[in-house]
């Protein structure tokens, strides 16, 4: 017989752990594949709808065995670079998020397995389609921009997701995307962003015209990206500085990290890893600069003066 999960007490243990987390039977992914399907198929072109629909395939770890999942939200600061170039310094800025990008969800799963420990469960991480297992589970809405927002963090978030053996209380809820109520007579991403990505009667982001899209790819950027529009390291924060709902929330900014001239060449050079020093490589890590060397490289190369 299993047994019995307080999952009230792993809610809480989460919270201590800085994430606000829901928990449903792992049958729900197959919802989750579903309803982004309903929504990809038909909308976009073909190229671009195979992209969109490999967000909806995932793969679960071979152990624990699956039983429910556990989708959390942890508040993320906005991070910053100093970078030194050519004698003079600038500031380059990361959206929250991008700092521990690919290690921050590994501690949903740590904190989860030492919850789920006294219960005799434990839990490892997995990748699904985190906006809409978020939304559906209540933990999340979404804005009209398409990023999910969270009760007392705004969008300044990163969301992680595990599977777990312990079995998924059975009172839990789980129904259709809510969206900002305020979404409907506001329209301010959509003024903010600056790709004409947000169109005002269509509810799905336009995201071939997503200036995250394409900046978040090392390919060739389209002709129709123009100078001004790079603002930032990776991603976009334009939809989400003019959103009022964030203007109710303080956006936690990061202490910046210095980087001298010989370290900035490095990171316009995509130096490989192993040649990096330790130091440089920590910075990079807490500001986001480790998401992915060559594309990193190829937009700070678009800010920086030539």
């Amino acid at each position: 017989m299993d047994k019995v999960v307080a999952w009230d007490e792993v809610i809480a243990a989460l919270a201590q752990a800085g994430w606000q987390a829901r928990v449903v039977p792992v049958a729900r992914l197959d919802d989750v594949k579903a309803r982004l399907e309903d929504v990809v198929r038909g909308s976009f072109d073909a190229q671009m709808e195979a992209y969109l629909l490999k967000w909806t395939s995932y793969t679960l770890p071979q152990v624990p065995t699956a039983s429910s999942v556990i989708v959390g939200a942890t508040r993320r600061p906005l991070t910053q670079a100093v970078l030194t170039w050519r004698g003079e310094q600038h500031t380059v800025q990361l959206p929250p998020h991008y700092a521990g990008y690919h290690t921050i969800p590994d501690n949903l799963a740590a904190a989860a397995c030492a919850a789920l420990a006294p219960f005799g469960y434990s839990a490892a991480r997995f990748s699904p389609a985190l906006k809409t297992l978020a939304a559906c589970s209540g933990l999340a809405q979404y804005g009209y921009n398409n990023i999910a927002y969270v009760d007392d963090f705004g969008s300044f978030l990163m969301l992680g997701a595990c599977v777990s053996d312990a079995p998924a209380p059975n009172d839990v809820y789980w129904g259709a995307p809510h969206w900002l109520g305020r979404c409907s007579t506001c329209g301010a991403c959509r003024k903010a962003c600056p790709t004409g990505a947000i169109t005002e009667h269509r509810l799905l982001l336009h995201t071939e015209r997503c200036l995250t899209l394409h900046n978040e790819h090392t390919d060739p950027l389209p002709d129709w990206i123009t100078p001004e529009m790079h603002h930032v390291a990776v991603g976009c924060l334009r939809c989400q500085q003019a959103c009022p709902v964030n203007k109710k929330v303080e956006m936690l900014v990061a202490e910046a990290e210095h980087f001298d001239e010989a370290e900035t060449l490095g990171i316009l050079t995509a130096e490989p890893a192993q040649k990096r020093s330790a130091e440089t490589a920590e910075k990079m890590a807490r500001c986001g600069l480790d998401y992915d060397a060559q594309l990193i490289a190829r937009n700070l190369r678009l800010l920086l003066p030539a």
